[in-house]
């Protein structure tokens, strides 16, 4: 069962992007999301990580993504089977470091 904040921040969607001017709305966006965060308890079940990796964006929305990944490694089976889209989106992340180093 998906508790209610959970909901509330999935029903958010993927994260915003960095990508862009930045505007009012996209400053209300990530703030809502930063907020909705702070709401959920740790630690999430397995059920809510998974469903909170999806809100994965393309990029680390200003910190917010990296907030979003420490709380579903929170989750009792996240180390042993790490939701997809979580893995997904720090291997990228971790690849594009490295190839900024490079």
């Amino acid at each position: 069962m998906i508790r209610p904040e959970v909901a509330d921040f999935t029903a958010l969607g993927k994260l915003p992007s960095e990508d862009g001017e930045p505007d009012e709305a996209l400053e209300e966006a990530v703030e809502r999301a930063g907020a909705l965060l702070d709401l959920i308890e740790r630690p999430v079940t397995d059920e809510e990580a998974y469903a909170l990796a999806d809100c994965f964006g393309d990029d680390e929305c200003f910190g917010v993504a990296w907030v979003l990944l420490h709380l579903i490694e929170t989750a009792p089976h996240a180390r042993e089977d790490r939701p997809e889209a979580a893995r997904r989106w720090r291997d990228g992340l971790t690849s594009q470091y490295s190839r900024r180093r490079s």
